[in-house]
């Protein structure tokens, strides 16, 4: 039940730690893929002369790997047309959805679970493109079913690797080879093959809640049928085929253990003859009302209730009808041509995810629907009434644009939105001014979000026989709004303040780039396409150049999960600096976008954490969304799950930050960031320090200010109700002191209030520049200087004796001691 379950490539890495037993291993030939923890390391045993003589050995096989895999492929359809197909399908989905229980992280799923997918979503692919044989099996055959499984988890084993390889080897022998386009033409096709589930299941209701409602009356006119209606009948096959099969065998158990003792009743501790058992059974049914009870377990349980529309659902005939094949009716699956049934080819249920089998429409795969119903239905519609494409367009352009700002509203209570915005500037450099439109902006304390939306439609052709229009759906995705992005930054740098204006060209506001400390690029997309926006920065390689300014691609799904990951606007804002920090650094690239948010709440400030690791080739972060998925589908099984999602803070710092966010006042997002920029050590210890110092205070009554160094300049004062009252000129006096100290170019004054039971009850701040502090003062304040650094170095020698001539001056100046206080 996580979001995606598939096989991927990893990258090649060097090992970091050796001599670790590793977590799992894959071997092919002389090429090794290991696990340790969260770091895919790959090692091979070949030299250069090596390497090439097995890319020609590869190369060679090529003709004969596509041989092998036509064979599978026969093999396959010469049993799929022979079996009955309801009987395989029920035993196909009872057996996936024992290999996925309690499978809820995407890291959980393992091979046998992957195959059990594609025992269905493939093999309804074979039996709708092939015409079923006359004399057909009564039973499904053990023998059959043994051979199908293991010819699927050879087919996709041999594509996934042996093909993959062979098919490189291949391109490197043309002149025009491209080593990062082929890696990026690989990746696509195993994405294609393997990947499944667009979003969390449970944003799949809200999902299609948002993109059909514009739709309702054409849905009316096509179907006869409303949206909720539409949406009722989705829920009810997510609930079916999510918990339909555990349901029913509790309930049978359930409905065992009450006849049992029923009839225990009856017999009176008589045993009868066991010919008479069954009648006996039948009885104690008849006698209690359960026959509809007991017929209605049986058909879910030993039949195909579970799948079946016309059970669970009221969907019309004609809707099922445009959703649905019947075996052999599709025909371009098994058409003439390269790739003639391989998975390479585009599956036909992405067109249709229902199949009829003897007048009954059944569902088996929820992947197949959820991840291609509205492309589907927008299809189906416009089939029926072309006139109405170019109102789809525009009503999925306004939705897609007015989404992403309810989930922003939603992550960023308060902020100030614009949309859309027009301003004159060059399309093309040096060219004459023209106007543009911006979709929105976004505007919280000092960060500026320019967001541009694109409704399209990623491509549904495999990049396998497609490539170029796979590239043009990630230029028309990504690269168009993000350019349209940076030129609105090139207008606003243009001047210290410039204009908008709305649609009618009427100034409507003024923005001046001195105002804002962050301007975050978004650029949103209504497709899922999260494995490609997680890497944005890296399709340069592949000549898609975004520039150097940081842009942040993002689905609409994956802005949802952060609207409920995410309960403190101050905290995502933070998010957002290090996920654009994360932009420039070419060790971070993630195979999905929600792998930087796994990345942050571990790791903090992940871009400087993974330069640890700036001597490997390549890195690929594993298993960083498995909170995320967990989360989710905890979700699914309980809407009021509450998340717990978010980094490790102190109490102390937590309750400072949400007190932050809830006060907000100007310039609360900064002080917020500078204490979330700690790292864990500074964190524990400025929450020790403020407990301590409560509690010395209390003692003392005198004001103990607390300062910290080098990553985040903070000076400190915790006031007690009762004890020690506010004192702001004298804070503000030490802090300036402590600059001179230090020579820090800035500082924070942090002054925390607490009420007599010692809780946060006030927070006041300001930031202090040494270039502001006048000279006149900076002389006023020498003194003060001397004593702090007397203080210091006495402190530490009380607590720590000698200090050495080449440690760190106690007096925070940054300078070793022997060059900064120790006495001549």
């Amino acid at each position: 039940m996580g979001k995606k379950a598939r096989i991927k490539h990893r990258s090649v890495t060097k090992a970091k730690n050796k001599g670790v037993k590793p977590d799992e291993v894959f071997q092919y030939g002389p090429l090794e893929m290991v696990r340790f923890g969260e770091l895919i390391v790959g090692r091979s045993s070949l030299n250069e002369k090596q390497f090439e003589a097995m890319q020609d050995k590869f190369a060679a096989k090529f003709p004969e790997v596509c041989l092998e895999i036509d064979k599978k492929i026969d093999e396959i359809t010469a049993i799929v047309k022979t079996i009955p197909l309801p009987e395989y399908f029920h035993r196909a989905c009872w057996e996936k959805a024992g290999s996925h229980l309690n499978k809820k992280a995407e890291v959980d799923i393992d091979h046998d679970a992957v195959v059990s997918q594609r025992m269905i979503d493939y093999i309804q692919s074979v039996a709708v493109s092939t015409l079923p044989a006359v004399e057909k099996d009564k039973e499904l055959d053990e023998g059959k079913w043994n051979t199908l499984k293991s010819l699927v988890h050879d087919l996709f084993m041999q594509l996934n690797t042996e093909f993959m390889l062979c098919q490189t080897a291949v391109n490197r022998k043309t002149v025009d080879f491209d080593e990062n386009i082929d890696e990026f033409y690989a990746k696509a096709q195993m994405m294609w093959c393997n990947v499944r589930g667009k979003r969390y299941l449970y944003h799949d209701i809200p999902f299609y809640r948002d993109v059909l409602s514009p739709h309702e009356d054409i849905l009316r006119a096509s179907y006869g049928i409303v949206v909720e209606g539409v949406l009722e009948a989705l829920k009810a096959i997510q609930t079916s085929l999510t918990f339909g099969i555990p349901d029913v065998t509790e309930e049978l158990f359930d409905f065992q253990q009450q006849t049992y003792v029923k009839l225990q009743e009856r017999l009176n501790g008589k045993l009868p003859p066991k010919d008479e058992m069954a009648e006996l059974m039948l009885e104690v049914i008849k006698e209690n009302g359960w026959e509809q009870w007991r017929d209605d377990i049986f058909g879910r349980f030993s039949r195909l209730d579970l799948f079946d529309l016309g059970k669970i659902t009221t969907l019309p005939q004609p809707l099922l009808e445009d959703l649905s094949y019947e075996p052999g009716q599709e025909t371009s699956f098994f058409a003439d041509g390269q790739y003639k049934g391989w998975p390479l080819r585009i599956w036909p249920v992405f067109k249709r995810p229902f199949i009829k089998l003897d007048g009954h429409y059944y569902c088996f795969d929820i992947y197949s629907l959820f991840d291609n119903l509205y492309r589907i239905v927008q299809r189906a519609v416009i089939a029926r009434y072309p006139d109405y494409s170019p109102m789809w367009n525009q009503k999925q352009q306004m939705l897609s644009e007015s989404i992403p700002l309810q989930l922003f509203a939603k992550l960023l209570p308060g902020a100030q939105f614009h949309h859309p915005v027009y301003y004159r500037w060059e399309t093309a450099p040096g060219g004459k001014k023209q106007w543009c439109e911006a979709d929105a902006l976004i505007i919280f304390e000092g960060h500026l979000f320019v967001i541009e939306v694109k409704a399209g439609a990623f491509t549904y052709t495999p990049p396998t026989t497609d490539f170029p229009a796979y590239l043009e759906s990630i230029k028309n995705l990504v690269y168009k709004p993000a350019e349209q992005g940076k030129r609105f930054l090139e207008y606003f740098r243009s001047a210290d303040e410039v204009s908008l204006f709305d649609c009618d060209h009427k100034e409507i506001g003024r923005l001046s780039h001195n105002d804002f400390e962050n301007v975050t690029v978004c650029a949103i997309t209504l497709d899922p396409f999260t494995e490609i926006a997680g890497q944005i920065q890296h399709l340069k390689k592949i000549g898609i150049d975004v520039g150097t300014h940081p842009v942040w691609s993002v689905s609409i799904d994956d802005l949802r999960v952060y609207s409920e990951i995410f309960d403190n606007p101050l905290v995502f804002l933070h998010f957002v600096e290090q996920r654009m920090r994360a932009f420039a650094s070419a060790l971070i690239e993630t195979d999905d976008e929600l792998d930087h948010l796994g990345l942050y709440i571990k790791h903090n400030v992940y871009s400087q954490y993974v330069e640890d690791f700036k001597s490997m080739d390549k890195i690929t972060w594993y298993g960083y969304r498995s909170k995320i998925d967990g989360y989710f589908a905890n979700k699914l099984l309980d809407s009021d799950t509450k998340c717990l999602i978010r980094q490790e803070l102190p109490p102390r710092l937590e309750e400072l930050v949400y007190y932050l966010a809830k006060q907000y006042v100007p310039g609360c997002q900064k002080v917020a960031s500078m204490i979330l920029n700690s790292g864990q050590d500074l964190r524990d210890s400025i929450a020790l320090n403020i407990d301590e110092t409560l509690a010395l205070q209390s003692k003392s009554k005198k004001a103990k200010a607390l300062s910290s160094y080098g990553s985040a300049n903070i000076t400190m004062f915790c006031w007690q109700q009762g004890v020690i009252e506010r004192n702001q000129t004298s804070a503000r006096e030490h802090t300036m002191a402590t600059m001179l100290v230090t020579n820090d170019p800035e500082r924070l004054l942090l002054e925390l209030s607490f009420d007599t039971a010692g809780n946060l009850s006030g927070v006041d701040f300001e930031v202090f520049k040494l270039q502001d502090i006048s000279l006149k003062d900076q002389e006023r304040l020498k003194a003060d200087a001397e004593k702090l650094k007397v203080k210091r170095i006495e402190n530490f020698k009380k607590i720590s004796g000698k200090i050495g001539r080449n440690q760190p001056c106690p007096c925070g100046s940054g300078l070793k001691y022997k060059k900064c206080c120790l006495s001549p």
